[in-house]
């Protein structure tokens, strides 16, 4: 009998255990092919010309791993499962809600680039505004983490106007560490002003900088002011990848030729203001998620070696989808006309 009751408990504290493991996370994050969504119905320029063919954005999945995960990925055989440390993903001391509302920042901020280039291209005279510094990080260490947030937009600092980083960087080298002053900030759409002061950054923030600062990672904030007007809905997606593909097809709406003609057109990279294309990492599991989807072409950018990674994966999964460099924006374009 009493043996019968100690192996009860005994099963009962094994249970407890297991279950708890579930809930604990390791400093890991799981990688893992997804897929390649067609953008038909998250991007919308008013009177848009048809599209026949579909561009598509490539994401992949990445949570951070429980035991059970992480052991799963380490030990599964899968070569397109891979475990990535934490402080890969995540700045110093972020915290979960802070890394997803960076990533929405990046989409959004990939967005208005996007239309920029696109309506460029296009001949439609979109308008550059900047809007102001918008604060993507906040370390946790310094003395303004209570008064400033991720998502803050700063637009002013003491009496004068702040549009872009470099209006913000040529006021901060007129204080000195312990110095307080204003910053006028946008927090979800309401305009206040704050008191901040300059300090040291610790050493976990080394190689940030001059070595003192308000301590946030911040971005330039644009918005692009375009004719006629485009209507972005991509939700839960987040990250600054789908930054060419999201520009060809606002490009292709606004244009009479079809560059897509019926074909499935899949690819990565960020976008910048002048068309270049850049790396965004996981191009491996990109390629995977874009084959799986039934893809015919995939763009790949040229930067850091993507595209030689993209190939080799192509080579390795048998992959009949074509593996296109791009440095640019126009090289993507150039490729669809032929």
């Amino acid at each position: 009998m009493q043996k019968r009751k100690f192996i009860k408990w005994a099963l009962i504290i094994v249970a407890i255990l297991l279950i708890a493991l579930n809930f604990y996370k390791t400093p890991y994050y799981v990688q893992r092919p997804g897929k390649a969504e067609s953008m038909s119905g998250m991007i919308k320029v008013k009177n848009a010309y048809q599209i026949d063919g579909a561009y598509r954005l490539v994401y992949i999945y990445l949570g951070q791993a429980n035991i059970y995960q992480y052991l799963l990925a380490k030990y599964d055989g899968n070569k397109y499962t891979t475990l990535v440390k934490e402080n890969q993903v995540k700045m110093p001391d972020e915290n979960e809600q802070d890394y997803n509302l960076r990533q929405e920042n990046y989409m959004s901020s990939a967005q208005q680039s996007a239309a920029y280039v696109a309506y460029r291209a296009a001949g439609k005279k979109p308008k550059l505004l900047e809007e102001g510094v918008l604060i993507i990080g906040v370390m946790r260490s310094m003395p303004n983490a209570k008064v400033l947030k991720v998502g803050d937009l700063i637009i002013g600092m003491d009496n004068h106007k702040v549009t872009t980083m470099e209006d913000m960087d040529r006021l901060i080298k007129q204080k000195k560490i312990g110095d307080r002053f204003q910053l006028t900030i946008d927090r979800n759409n309401q305009v206040k002003k704050v008191t901040v002061q300059a300090a040291a950054f610790p050493k976990a923030y080394a190689g940030t900088g001059r070595g003192w600062g308000i301590g946030i990672y911040q971005d330039n904030h644009v918005k692009a002011e375009v004719t006629p007007p485009v209507k972005f809905n991509i939700q839960n997606i987040g990250g600054p990848s789908a930054g060419l593909m999201m520009t060809l097809e606002i490009y292709d709406q606004l244009t009479k030729q079809n560059f897509s003609r019926g074909r499935d057109i899949a690819g990565t990279g960020t976008i910048a203001l002048n068309g270049d294309v850049g790396p965004i990492g996981g191009i491996s599991e990109k390629v995977v998620g874009a084959s799986k989807s039934g893809t015919d072409i995939f763009f790949a950018p040229v930067a850091d070696h993507e595209y030689q990674t993209a190939k080799k994966t192509a080579k390795e999964i048998g992959t009949k989808m074509k593996i296109v460099p791009v440095n640019t924006f126009s090289d993507a374009v150039n490729y669809l006309k032929h």
